[in-house]
């Protein structure tokens, strides 16, 4: 089963002068709050737990697999 995230950033450039601009910028990680679950346990000795999904995937670069929002502002000169 493959596993899917989608993000997604949306930015707005505003000329403050002729060689300034200021920009805003909202990113969204995992926008649809998408739930991947991390593969079940495969332990033939630990009947209890075989089969049994105890938590969530976790993209490389997060702390937690949940939707995030990041708002950043930016002058460039």
């Amino acid at each position: 089963m493959p596993r899917w995230n989608l993000d997604m950033s949306i930015g707005k450039r505003t000329h403050i002068a002729e060689r300034v601009s200021f920009i805003f910028s909202f990113d969204f990680f995992n926008i649809f709050n998408h739930l991947d679950f991390a593969n079940p346990g495969l332990a033939l000795t630990a009947p209890q737990s075989f089969g049994v999904i105890t938590n969530q995937l976790v993209p490389a670069n997060r702390t937690e697999g949940s939707r995030w929002i990041q708002f950043g502002a930016r002058v460039e000169f």
